[in-house]
Parts: C-alpha cells; sequence; structure tokens
C-alpha cells in the first residue's frame, strides 16, 4: 500500500513542473500524442492525447500531461489515429464545466483519465507533424481495415454497428435507443469488449490446438500461439483497459499452464491488477477497472460456495446453473458501486445475460467468419443471412428485457452507503460461506445502520430544495425541487432537455414533475430569490418583491449596460441563449462592479445548494 501510495504520487503528471496546467493561459499551441479515440462523429475526432510541448509566447517550451482533444475533421488530412503526432493551434481550457443534476460528468470522465484540460481545434488550426511507426499504429490500420471490410458485408446499418461494437468494442455507429436498451437491461458490458470476449477468443483457439496434446513441446507451443492471439486481439480493440486487464489474466494463466507452475485464480487476479498499475496508476480511479476487477473477484470468492448450493440433474440444467451463479455473483460485488455511481439498478439483469450473453459469443465467433468468407460467394451470402438474424434476434432481446415493467428503476445511495453494503457483503459472506458464526453481530449491525441511513436519507430528500438551471443547448430551462416534486420552467423543449429532466428527477427522487412553458419573474427557495430578465426588459424596472439575490438573464434582445445600474447587485447566471454581445456586455459589467457572474454555455449547469 505504501508503495502503492509512493507510486500513484510520482506519476502524478499534474504535480510536475512542466505540466500542461502551468502553461495552459500563455500556450498558442500544442504538439502531441494520440493515444486513444474517445468518440468519432461526423464533424469531430475526440481522442485523449499525450502533450509533449507547447508554444509559449513565441518560443518553444517542455509541456507533460494528458488532454482530452477535440477536432474538426478535414477530408483533405484524413482523420487522427492512435499513435500521430499533431499540431494543435488554440488555448488549453480546463475540464470543469459543471454538469446537469444527475447529467454525464466530463470532470469525472476526464480525471479517471488523467486530464484535466481540454482543447478545440477547428479545421486549419491542427495538422499532421508525423506517425509514430509502433505497435498502436500497425493494430490502429488492421482495426480500420476491418471497419472497411464490414460495410460491403451485406449487413443492415443496425446490425452492423452491432456487429462493431461486438467485434471491436467500436460503437460510433449505434442508435442511442440500441445503446440505452442494453444499458437498462444490465448487458451494456457486452458491447464494451472485455474480459468476457478474451475469453471467447481464449476458449476458441484452445479448443483448436488441443490436438497438439499434452507434451511439453506441444504444451509451449500452444502457449505461443495462445498469447499471439490474445495480444493480436487486445491491439485490435486499441488495447482498451478492460481487454487489457483481461489479456494480462489469461497470459498469467496460460504462462502457469504451460510450465506447470501453480496456479492460483486470486494471485493472478492480483498479479494482474498490480502489473496494470505499475504501466498506469490512474486506471485505479477508472470505474471499468473497479468494475471488471470486482466481477472476477465476485466470481473467484462466491462462484464454488453458490454452485455448490445445487446440483442439477442434467447436463443442461447444470449448464444454466453454471451461467445463472456466474451471473449473481459477479453483479454481487459490482451492485454497490453500480448503485453509487448510476443511481439505477437492472432489475432483470439475470435472464437478460443468461439470454443475450450466450448470443454474444455466437456474434463474436460469427462475426469473424464473416470477415474471413463475406466475399466468397453463396458461403457469404449464408453467413450474412445466419448474422443477421442472430443481431436482430440480439437486439430484440435487448429491447424486450428493458422494456419491462420496473426494468431500471432509481436507487440512490451515497458514498457511505456503498461502503456499508460491501461491509455488509463481507460480513454476511464470513457468516453463511465460511460459518464464522462471530460475523452475525456485525452483519445484523451495518444492515441496522444501511436502513438508519436510508431512512434519513428519505426524510431529507423529503426537505430537499434546489434550484438548478440547465446547460442547455437551445435555450432556457431551469428546475426547482421542493421535496418530491418538481417544477421545470422552459420553452422549445429539446430531446437534450428531455433528457436533463429525466435524470434530474431520477438522482432527485422526484415523484412529481410539473411543467411551465412560460418563466415567472421571480421564483423563491427559502431564503433565497431568483429572477428572471431579458436584455430588453433591464430598462424597465422588474416589478420583483423581495429583490433577488440572483438573477437570470436569458433570451435575445438588445442590452443597455446603463439600464442595469438600476438593478439590484446580485449573482448574475447567463442562460445559454444570451447572445454573444449582451453575455460579453453583462461579463465586463459585472466584472468592473466585483459581482459574481455564472455563465452557462462555458461553466456549465448552475445548481444551488
Amino acid at each position: 500500500m505504501a508503495f502503492g501510495a509512493l507510486w500513484q504520487r510520482l506519476h502524478a503528471t499534474e504535480l510536475h513542473q512542466h505540466h500542461v496546467g502551468r502553461f495552459a493561459r500563455n500556450a498558442s499551441a500544442w504538439e502531441v500524442e494520440v493515444q486513444e479515440l474517445a468518440s468519432v462523429n461526423e464533424r469531430t475526432v475526440r481522442a485523449w492525447v499525450d502533450v509533449h510541448g507547447a508554444l509559449v509566447d513565441g518560443g518553444p517550451r517542455l509541456a507533460q500531461g494528458r488532454m482530452l482533444a477535440t477536432v474538426m475533421r478535414d477530408t483533405s488530412q484524413g482523420d487522427p489515429r492512435v499513435g500521430d503526432n499533431l499540431l494543435l493551434i488554440g488555448v488549453a481550457e480546463p475540464i470543469d464545466r459543471v454538469p446537469d443534476p444527475g447529467g454525464f460528468d466530463v470532470r469525472q470522465w476526464a480525471a479517471g483519465h488523467g486530464a484535466f484540460h481540454e482543447c478545440f481545434a477547428p479545421v486549419g488550426r491542427w495538422t499532421y507533424l508525423g506517425a509514430k511507426a509502433d505497435h498502436a499504429g500497425f493494430f490502429e490500420h488492421a482495426r480500420r481495415q476491418i471497419t472497411d471490410w464490414l460495410h460491403p458485408c451485406g449487413l443492415p446499418d443496425r446490425e452492423r454497428a452491432l456487429v462493431k461494437a461486438i467485434l471491436l468494442g467500436l460503437r460510433d455507429e449505434l442508435e442511442p435507443d440500441q445503446n440505452q436498451a442494453f444499458v437498462q437491461s444490465g448487458t451494456i458490458h457486452a458491447l464494451a469488449v472485455s474480459g468476457s470476449h478474451v475469453g471467447i477468443i481464449y476458449i476458441a483457439v484452445l479448443w483448436g490446438l488441443s490436438f497438439l496434446g499434452n507434451r511439453r513441446w506441444a504444451r509451449y507451443a500452444r502457449a505461443v500461439l495462445i498469447l499471439a492471439a490474445l495480444w493480436g486481439y487486445a491491439g485490435l480493440t486499441g488495447f482498451s483497459p478492460s481487454v487489457l486487464r483481461a489479456t494480462v489474466t489469461f497470459t498469467l494463466f496460460t504462462i502457469a499452464e504451460s510450465t506447470r507452475w501453480r496456479a492460483g485464480s486470486l494471485n493472478s487476479l492480483a498479479a494482474a491488477a498490480f502489473l496494470l498499475l505499475l504501466w498506469d496508476p490512474t486506471m485505479l480511479v477508472q470505474l471499468g477497472f473497479q468494475l471488471s476487477f470486482l466481477a472476477v473477484l465476485g466470481i473467484i470468492i462466491f462462484y464454488r460456495p453458490v454452485h455448490a448450493l445445487w446440483a442439477p440433474s442434467t447436463s443442461v440444467g447444470r449448464f444454466f446453473w453454471s451461467l445463472l451463479v456466474v451471473s449473481l455473483v459477479a453483479q454481487l460485488f459490482t451492485f454497490p458501486l453500480c448503485l453509487y455511481v448510476f443511481h439505477a439498478f437492472p432489475v432483470w439483469f439475470l435472464p437478460a445475460n443468461m439470454a443475450i450473453v450466450g448470443l454474444v459469443g455466437l456474434g463474436v465467433y460469427g462475426g469473424i467468419l464473416l470477415l474471413l468468407f463475406h466475399a466468397v460467394p453463396v458461403l457469404g451470402a449464408i453467413i450474412t443471412a445466419a448474422m443477421t438474424w442472430l443481431l436482430v434476434l440480439l437486439g430484440w432481446l435487448s429491447d424486450f428485457f428493458s422494456s419491462l415493467p420496473l426494468a431500471y428503476p432509481a436507487v440512490r445511495i451515497g458514498h457511505w452507503g456503498m461502503v456499508g453494503m460491501y461491509a455488509l457483503l463481507a460480513f454476511v459472506a464470513l457468516w453463511l460461506m465460511q460459518g464464522r458464526r462471530w460475523a452475525r453481530i456485525p452483519s445484523l449491525a451495518v444492515l441496522a445502520l444501511l436502513l438508519l441511513g436510508w431512512g434519513w436519507t428519505a426524510h431529507q430528500r423529503n426537505a430537499q430544495e434546489q434550484f438548478a438551471v440547465y446547460a442547455d443547448r437551445d435555450g432556457l430551462a431551469c428546475a426547482l425541487v421542493l421535496g418530491r416534486s418538481m417544477h421545470v420552467f422552459t420553452h422549445n423543449a429539446s430531446p437534450w432537455t428531455e433528457r436533463s429532466i429525466h435524470d434530474h428527477a431520477r438522482t432527485s427522487g422526484v415523484r412529481e414533475i410539473l411543467r411551465s412553458d412560460s418563466m415567472p419573474e421571480l421564483i423563491a427557495l427559502g431564503q433565497l430569490r431568483y429572477g428572471f430578465v431579458q436584455p430588453d426588459g433591464a430598462r424597465h424596472q422588474p416589478t420583483w418583491s423581495p429583490m433577488p439575490s440572483a438573477v437570470v438573464m436569458h433570451g435575445q434582445g438588445w442590452l443597455d449596460v446603463e439600464a442595469l445600474d438600476q438593478l439590484p447587485p446580485a449573482t448574475w447566471i447567463l442562460a445559454a441563449d444570451l447572445p454573444g454581445s449582451a453575455r460579453g456586455k453583462m461579463k465586463g459589467w459585472t466584472e468592473a462592479r466585483g459581482l459574481a457572474v455564472h455563465d452557462v454555455r462555458g461553466a456549465g449547469a448552475y445548481v444551488r445548494p
């Protein structure tokens, strides 16, 4: 533990004297190397990049750290790839946008990748400095080639997007409803290439090489071929952390089997975690790393005791019982963390996993056959037809389980609630699995504390008060939460706005949503008052009584700065639909008078308290 803390400290690049954050205000350009593609859409490419240099006050400076780079796609240059060196002409902005309540937190996501700044480069403001010819570039080229092969294979668009996700973990072509169906059914891990996919490749290669026998040279040859297949597949998936974790673990198992060393599952898992954290200490705070190892830890500890509780008489029953136990114990260990992070739980995850995970395995094998033989007459058409029906069934099953009653109910726990659930899980395991009678009292005590904590949390939610202005792209949307009711004020509500409202209600435990298509003049929240004014309305003294402590300026119109002096000194909230000229005037006016200002377009949502 002491070594781990020291290793984390040594690799905390934000503490180095050449970190990106020390040059962010003065640097006008950055030399970066693409490490991983985050997303690709019709207009932009987002990537995690390592910074090697910066142009500060007209001179080159050594710079270190990681950034999130967003570049506009340029048909004359092609898209950036892993290993490419780029010159980005732009300013590095801190990643500090406040998310909508219950919405996706970019700050947490970026911090998990060791990035605290982002840079946006439009067309003409970025260029190539050269490509790095290493293993990442080779595998990236191979992955692009495989993606190109999938386009003429004859699959419909939705099914082609699904097979790309299953084979390579690329979800850029998935429709939002497809992704949401897998989330709510508790099977999204099937689309995130992970340990199960590596296991599928491992089993296939092991079965295909079983004819070699069990002599010493055969074991070594089989191990070499298995490792080549595993690491080749890891390269094709971009060495994603989830695949890398599983590949390292299976590598240790393979070496142990070929050399006849004694191997323990728990030790192999711990060794894999240790090696990966030596390589990249930031993995420790990544959600995928935590969920993967918790799931495997649950299988290692609980699979045999739970599996021994029942012995089906038929081979089919034993097969499905094994699948059920694996899903159950893996979900058991990830359950508290998922509740803490996602504030919801997929109720039908057990039957959904039993139905979908097996089909995903067939989809991986079928996808490989499709890539190899799609151009062969007759045989290619047969494989394409079979894969189409398989992927249609896979999509239908995810839709079916996600649409069942109570498929994805909101469940909210805090940090200490998550810790208490893991403590309860540990004590109950000692009591029931290990026969430690002394663990009964701690189990009951932790359960009582959890129930008291949940009761107190429910009491607090009944009395909660919150005001939020969403970081809406199209207009003004705000919400007032009073207990279990939420009053929403918006106009021209877009799908983005509706999603923000839904996430806010889920996070706050709201049972009733009341909507209004017009903006009020004043909102009261306890001792706080929030006023609303438009730019041209500042010339007329609003009828506020009492005077607000914060004012939301929104909408179109011409702003008379002198008229603002008639309004009370307050915190000013600039909505996203405010014109750029009015926004600039407001910032200058508030700065000159020492007033607080929150620009929703730049700083994200305004949430109080």
